[in-house]
């Protein structure tokens, strides 16, 4: 297999977005808002070595939700001279803040989770007391109620 760290190296759309699971459309796109610029042969964009390093930085930035402008902001911090120990000084500032960000976002959700189940239980208990009729269809809404909230910070947690 040829090594992908030379420097001389170039890669298609459909490399890219193979290695990448990315689409096309979505290489396109950096391309359009200036996170890539590849270089033509015919219609085709020929990618080089430094194109795939900032696509891997993009889709690391998207992933941990960074927007595209905080993107473009760190890519543009790189400079050979310094070894690009600006963009890595900005790019731990960042992380940190998002880190941050996203335990608040998890304790609002566990929060949120503690809430509704107790709501859940005094309605159930209300429910108990004036209509035990109803019962069994609350306990199998709170069921799937449970499983939606349980899945949706699964989700949002990334797991």
């Amino acid at each position: 297999m040829a090594d992908l760290r030379r420097p001389e190296r170039t890669f298609t759309i459909r490399q890219l977005c193979n290695e990448f699971k990315a689409t096309p459309r979505a290489l396109r796109f950096y391309e359009d808002k200036g996170l890539l610029s590849p270089a033509r042969e015919g219609l085709n964009r020929v990618y080089s070595h430094k194109d795939r390093v900032r696509l891997q930085l993009i889709l690391r930035g998207k992933r941990v939700g960074l927007s595209l402008s905080e993107i473009r902001e760190l890519l543009d911090l790189y400079d050979e001279n310094d070894q690009g120990a600006a963009q890595m000084a900005r790019s731990l500032k960042k992380f940190r803040e998002r880190a941050t960000a996203l335990e608040q976002q998890r304790d609002d959700i566990d929060n949120a989770l503690v809430e509704l189940r107790e709501a859940c239980d005094r309605l159930e208990r209300r429910l108990a007391e004036i209509r035990p009729d109803l019962l069994p269809r609350a306990a199998d809404y709170e069921q799937v109620l449970r499983a939606r909230l349980d899945g949706h910070a699964e989700a949002m947690l990334g797991k």
